[in-house]
């Protein structure tokens, strides 16, 4: 196992939890092809304010192509299913332009930045579970 990847810390929480593993990885795979071109998870189950963050990493050869949009979306959607998800968070590094036009095209709102031990300088957005049932995607 990598040792500075994600499945670092996930897989120790699905030991001591195996619930906790439906708010990780699920792959994103173009229909056309058949073929795995990104993956999306929540860092997590609902912490105890009710909030999730999530990440997305789609492959080159396939951004800017609405594939992120449309795996946010259904993420989310799935997400505000539970009640106890009130907020959606994403962080997102601060030179990430395609990323951050991402995230304000759901219409989230800037909060603040913060400093992730691994990836430097995150700008972080978020917004209600119920703002997002609104807005219909």
């Amino acid at each position: 196992m990598d040792e500075s990847g994600p499945l670092a810390w996930r897989v120790p929480q699905v030991l001591v939890d195996p619930l906790i593993n439906k708010w990780f990885v699920r792959w994103i795979v173009a229909i056309e092809s058949r073929e795995i071109i990104g993956s999306t998870s929540f860092h997590g189950a609902p912490n105890a304010d009710g909030m999730v963050e999530i990440g997305l990493g789609i492959s080159q050869n396939f951004q800017n192509q609405g594939y992120g949009f449309e795996a946010l979306a259904g993420m989310w959607s799935w997400a505000c299913t539970y009640p106890e998800v009130r907020t959606l968070r994403y962080t997102v590094s601060t030179d990430n332009a395609a990323s951050i036009a991402l995230i304000r095209k759901f219409g989230f709102g800037h909060i603040g930045q913060q400093i992730d031990e691994v990836d430097g300088p995150e700008e972080i957005y978020e917004m209600s579970s119920e703002d997002f049932k609104k807005i219909g995607n």
